[in-house]
């Protein structure tokens, strides 16, 4: 089986996998065959894709982290706010994920608007309980980081959905709502004698940073709960990859560029280690764009590369991009997603920005083609000025002072990283800084976070991630 993108999906496909409502009911069955009518139904309830059997990928198994039953029962406890039972349901899920042979993490679970909170919650526990699996957790453990994750949303339940699916930038009064939900969500816990200690503080901890600038109480480091540390990383990823009213969704790559940019920051580094450690970049069943300009379906992931799987071209021919023959010559450059950018939408940003004052982005790499990247993807939108190294551009900064430096890592004579401690050193302002380039490890981000990096994009990067990357970073974003 392989998803298919709902822009992608044609009369005649068949449905692989059952699609069910906010209410957990089923809505198609799998093995049914769609009619341009369904497709049209499907659309119009905001699925963002659905999964299909054909003979490409016939061979391709994506099975269910946990089975869809105990999905839809976790819902179902959490929509009539029956907390017992919900802990039960957390007790399930560790016991699926426990006594599973492997784990698999392919399965893209299929969200409308209208049940996203609670089947983010879901997800969220199944996403923490793997991550806790990897840090070497005991069962009891598991069992009250799950209840934890389930609850960690529940004070939303009091906010009005006009104000969680706002498409607009929210007031200071509707944002400050928000952001007391997980007071409310420990609130609604906090006297429960039955529910532990511990699975209150994470509730109430999940949105604070490393760096203490979280809420509500502003906590940093080793004072944040680790339950709270794990469930935050597994809330980020899973709600930047999913489409919301107000935001299109990240590809599973950009999210996870997000996590490696905030360690140190916004997160604890162990816990995004042990997160990339068991959570693929690709899940099996995605068509991907390759280096080369060839779409292809991934078909199988390798554990410790997860950013070259095995891919299936649509003539059916199967490319191993672990396979050292390959070498590095084709890469993956991003998840096909189909949910582009309105083009209106587009024009109307490219207009607001233009109105502003012009800021400065000093483009600092070694390599013309990255460079030229950069400017059409950021050209007109800022001054872009570039350079080849790091002694030219501390031989700009002498003369004049960007608002945003964009610096590749990997250049000869001196890397970025030593280029920016020497910027640090000798210029006051602290310019922000976000690093480009295609070393993903962990060590690499940490020495980013070291010198007190902005941000970090890995390469290749598409243009709307790094205009929204830069726009953040500038303080241009809602």
């Amino acid at each position: 089986m392989r998803f298919v993108p709902i822009e992608r999906v044609e009369h005649g496909m068949m449905l692989a996998k059952s699609i069910y409502d906010y209410e957990t009911r089923t809505l198609l069955r799998e093995g049914k065959l769609l009619s341009d009518e369904i497709i049209v139904r499907i659309r119009e309830r905001g699925y963002p894709g659905i999964y299909i059997e054909d003979e490409l990928t016939k061979d391709v198994v994506i099975q269910d982290t946990i089975t869809a039953e105990l999905r839809n029962h976790a819902v179902e406890a959490l929509q009539e706010l029956d907390l017992e039972e919900a802990v039960n349901v957390a007790e399930s899920i560790v016991k699926q994920l426990m006594e599973a042979k492997t784990i698999s993490l392919d399965m893209l679970d299929l969200r409308t608007f209208d049940d996203y909170t609670f089947r983010h919650s879901v997800n969220v526990a199944v996403l923490s309980v793997v991550i806790g699996m990897g840090m070497g957790y005991t069962n009891e453990e598991l069992v009250d980081l799950c209840s934890a994750a389930v609850f960690h949303d529940l004070g939303k339940i009091s906010i009005d959905k006009a104000i969680l699916n706002k498409p607009g930038k929210l007031t200071p009064e509707e944002n400050e709502l928000l952001r007391s939900h997980s007071q409310r969500s420990y609130d609604m816990l906090k006297e429960k004698w039955n529910i532990p200690a511990r699975v209150k503080a994470a509730v109430l901890s999940h949105h604070e940073n490393e760096d203490g600038s979280g809420y509500p109480n502003g906590l940093t480091g080793d004072k944040i709960h680790p339950f709270a540390k794990i469930i935050h990383v597994a809330d980020v990823y899973d709600a930047l990859s999913s489409d919301r009213a107000y935001k299109k969704a990240y590809t599973y790559s950009e999210s996870l560029e997000y996590l490696m940019g905030g360690c140190g920051t916004l997160f604890d580094q162990q816990v995004v280690r042990a997160f990339m450690d068991k959570v693929p970049v690709y899940p099996k069943g995605v068509t991907v764009l390759l280096s080369d300009g060839r779409e292809a379906i991934v078909v199988e992931n390798h554990l410790g590369s997860p950013l070259r799987p095995t891919v299936r071209f649509f003539d059916g021919t199967d490319l191993n991009l672990n396979d050292s023959s390959v070498g590095m010559n084709i890469t993956i450059i991003n998840q096909v997603n189909t949910q582009t950018i309105d083009e209106q939408e587009m024009i109307e940003f490219e207009k607001e920005r233009k109105s502003r004052e012009i800021k400065t982005i000093l483009v600092v790499d070694d390599m013309v083609t990255s460079i030229r990247s950069v400017k059409a993807a950021l050209d007109g939108l800022y001054k872009i000025i570039a350079v080849r190294s790091g002694s030219e551009a501390i031989e700009y900064l002498q003369k004049a002072t960007p608002d945003l430096i964009l610096m590749d890592i990997l250049m000869p004579n001196m890397s970025g990283i030593e280029a920016v401690r020497v910027i640090r050193q000798r210029f006051p302002g602290n310019i922000p800084v976000i690093f480009l380039s295609s070393a993903s490890d962990v060590q690499t981000i940490l020495e980013c976070k070291d010198v007190k990096a902005a941000d970090y994009i890995v390469k290749p990067f598409k243009v709307n991630y790094i205009r929204e990357r830069v726009a953040a970073v500038l303080g241009e974003n809602e």
